[in-house]
């Protein structure tokens, strides 16, 4: 099937406005076979990945142990998803889990997405403290479920879809304004990226998750650290949470434990906490899902750690992410449109100074914020084969998440690829031209 014949069943049938997005920056592209750290399309074209699926391809796409680890699941003919057994390999991953991170965290429920697992923990947290209200952090995404877009940190998603569960925001990184909205609100608990990534990969101050985890404990409430996208390697370590420092009530992961083959999650909690929501045969089920932690997934979900730890891929991320970021920042000089370069491993984010000017004003409000970024996507695709996106919830930063297999030439190939980009469309007016010649003149970026 062609691109354009795909477009269309998307149109008929899925959503056509993301179809129209994608055709607006000639970013569609139809990707028939996928490898490591490489994609190709129905023209035979090659493609380099840097953005890893948002965080989900950490071991590469299609890594050749899971392949197998899948084939020997289905040749097994072993049962899935019977809901009333207790299947060893989920017991084994659950029990690995604990050994990655912390003693205390020491009973797992399984979920199919990051979304599902935020969902899991919010129940725990208000089932556990007998409280209602959730806090979290602006610039935090958790996920577009009702539980989990109320603590979306930003208004404008939250907006369309009526009341939502009670919820506070505190600035990211501010663990006094933390410690004010826990004293007067007293929330069930305090939901937290330890990077943030769709906020426009935010590293918060040194000492910020040790005193936003006292201060948990001061005023009673819980503390959710959401690692689903800074997980399994992505920031130099298995988790970017120091466990010696700090111990959440609950740590969320997925995307990458599912090897970009299977879906899958989790919610990682305390006995105590599990006690307080979950405990005794009336509620012991209320974890529940058909689908979660079945014979694939998991066997899926242990084997991509294992893969990670045996090829190391923690320190790939920060050998190579210091290569990445370091070669960005010498980019800065150069390019005045640039704001700044930020990360931690291999998970960076180039931020590029806010429009202005007059052209701008003909630009719809909604998309001036992300208009650069997305133009220098688009063209870093077609014109060199990269893989990128903007940050969703902050648009003027591009985000460079490549699996963590990803080699030091592939690295330099995309930070020349960069320059080049920049010397071409060096302003927002410049980005802004290529936009109205490609949307509006039908020709091309």
């Amino acid at each position: 099937m062609s691109r354009r014949e795909a477009h269309e069943l998307w149109r008929k049938y899925v959503n056509p406005d993301i179809v129209n997005l994608l055709e607006a920056f000639d970013y569609g592209r139809q990707f028939v076979r996928a490898l490591g750290t490489k994609l190709y399309d129905d023209t035979g074209r090659e493609y380099t990945d840097f953005l890893s699926g948002y965080g989900v391809h950490n071991v590469g796409h299609n890594h050749p142990r899971l392949i197998k680890a899948l084939h020997s699941a289905l040749d097994s003919a072993q049962p899935s998803m019977l809901n009333i057994d207790t299947p060893e390999v989920v017991g084994r991953l659950a029990q690995k889990l604990t050994s990655l991170t912390h003693p205390r965290l020491c009973r797992t429920v399984f979920a199919n997405s990051g979304a599902e697992a935020v969902e899991m923990a919010i129940k725990a947290v208000r089932a556990a403290t007998g409280r209602e209200m959730l806090l979290a952090c602006t610039g935090s995404y958790h996920g577009l479920t009702t539980g989990s877009l109320s603590i979306m940190g930003a208004s404008e998603p939250r907006r369309y879809f009526g009341p939502l569960l009670s919820a506070a925001f505190v600035p990211f990184g501010n663990a006094e304004a933390a410690e004010i909205a826990c004293r007067e609100n007293h929330p069930a608990a305090v939901f937290v990226e330890p990077i943030q990534g769709e906020g426009g990969i935010r590293i918060p101050p040194l000492d910020y998750m040790t005193e936003l985890s006292a201060i948990c404990r001061r005023y009673g409430c819980l503390l959710v650290v959401d690692e689903i996208q800074t997980g399994i390697g992505r920031c130099g370590r298995m988790f970017a949470t120091d466990f010696s420092t700090v111990v959440p009530d609950i740590l969320l992961v997925g995307k990458a434990l599912s090897g970009g083959l299977v879906p899958m999650a989790a919610a990682i909690m305390t006995n105590e906490i599990w006690k307080e929501a979950f405990s005794g045969p009336q509620r012991c089920m209320l974890t529940a899902s058909t689908f979660a932690g079945g014979l694939l997934a998991a066997t899926v979900g242990l084997e991509t750690l294992s893969i990670v730890e045996q090829e190391e891929m923690p320190r790939r991320a920060t050998e190579l992410g210091r290569q990445l970021l370091e070669g960005m920042k010498q980019l800065v000089g150069n390019h005045e449109i640039i704001a700044g370069v930020h990360g931690q491993g291999l998970m960076a984010g180039v931020e590029f100074r806010q429009p202005t000017g007059l052209l701008m004003s003909g630009v719809p409000k909604w998309a001036r914020p992300g208009l650069y970024t997305q133009v220098l996507s688009a063209v870093l695709l077609r014109d060199h084969g990269f893989i990128t996106q903007p940050c969703s919830l902050e648009q003027c930063v591009m985000r460079l998440e490549p699996p963590l297999i990803i080699n030091s030439d592939e690295i330099s190939r995309l930070l020349d690829a960069f320059d080049n980009v920049l010397k071409n469309y060096p302003s927002h007016t410049s980005a802004a031209i290529a936009a109205f010649r490609q949307t509006v003149l039908r020709g091309s970026l």
